[in-house]
């Protein structure tokens, strides 16, 4: 079994109740292309404002997205090229075909 390399479990788990999201989900892939405002994700998600902006809030609380105000805008990235390979491993993960899984 894998050790957490002193990560607490409980974290662990906050992380993947985080990824277990189809909108988070999406928030992240988008941006793994780069960073992006509120408005931006709403566009590339379909979703309202609000639900974004509570999403990226979950995401932010995990440690998984950063985000910096410049005036009243507000701009998200991945808070680490390490969130930028777990989103690549999900993605090929999941891509690979289902009599390997």
């Amino acid at each position: 079994m894998m050790q957490g390399q002193g990560v607490p479990a409980p974290l662990m788990l906050e992380v993947g109740r985080a990824l277990s999201c189809e909108v988070r989900l999406s928030l992240l892939m988008a941006l793994a292309d780069g960073e992006a405002t509120v408005s931006q994700l709403v566009d590339h998600t379909g979703t309202t404002q609000p639900n974004v902006s509570n999403h990226l809030a979950v995401l932010r609380s995990v440690g998984l997205v950063a985000s910096q105000r410049d005036g009243r805008t507000v701009h998200y990235e991945l808070a680490s090229p390490e969130v930028g390979d777990l989103v690549k491993a999900l993605v090929a993960v999941a891509a690979e075909p289902s009599d390997r899984r």
